[in-house]
C-alpha cells in the first residue's frame, strides 16, 4: 500500500471517527441519531415547554362519603421541559412527545382508581409523566370543578428542575 492510499484510508478512519463522536454527541443530547440533520454537526441544546390547558376529565375522587359513589369532573393544567431540537428540524411525531398519548394516560390514571385527595391524583399523574414520557421537570394544575356550588379546589405542583 502505498504513501497516497494510506493517506486515503487514514482520512477515511477520520470521517468514520466523526460521524461516530457526532452520533454520539446527538444521543447524549438526548436525540435520536436516525435524523441526516444531526450526522455532521454536534447537537444544540434546545429546551422548550409543552403545556396543555383546561383537560377535562372524569376521576373518581373525593373523601366524602357523596363523592365516593360518583364521577366528578376535575381541570387539568400540566406544562413541562422537554429537549425538542429534534422534532423542530425533523417534523416527526416519532421525535415529540405526542401529547394525544399524554392525555390518554392522564385520563386513564384519573379513572384507575379511587382517589380521595386531589393532592394524591396530581402527585399519581406526575409520577407516571416523569416516568413514562421522560420529563425532567412539570407544572400540573389539577381542579376539582364543583365539590361545592360555585368553587374550584385543586393544587399545583412542581417536579423536577427547571433547565
Amino acid at each position: 500500500m502505498g504513501v497516497t492510499e494510506m493517506l486515503s484510508e487514514r482520512e477515511r478512519l477520520a470521517w468514520q471517527s466523526q460521524d461516530e463522536i457526532d452520533s454520539l454527541r446527538t444521543i447524549a443530547a438526548g436525540h435520536s441519531p436516525r435524523s441526516e440533520a444531526f450526522v455532521h454537526r454536534p447537537a444544540e441544546k434546545t429546551r422548550s415547554r409543552l403545556f396543555l390547558r383546561r383537560l377535562e376529565i372524569d376521576a373518581t375522587i373525593g373523601v366524602y362519603d357523596q363523592e365516593k359513589n360518583r364521577v366528578q369532573r376535575v381541570i387539568v393544567d400540566l406544562e413541562f421541559g422537554l429537549n425538542s431540537e429534534l422534532a423542530c428540524h425533523s417534523d416527526r411525531l416519532d421525535d415529540a412527545v405526542d401529547y394525544a398519548r399524554v392525555v390518554a394516560r392522564l385520563r386513564k390514571v384519573a379513572t384507575q382508581r379511587h382517589y380521595d385527595l386531589v393532592e394524591s391524583l396530581a402527585e399519581t399523574m406526575a409520577r407516571m409523566l416523569q416516568t413514562e414520557f421522560r420529563v425532567p421537570w412539570l407544572e400540573l394544575a389539577v381542579a376539582k370543578v364543583e365539590p361545592f356550588p360555585g368553587a374550584e379546589v385543586g393544587i399545583v405542583i412542581e417536579r423536577g428542575q427547571r433547565a
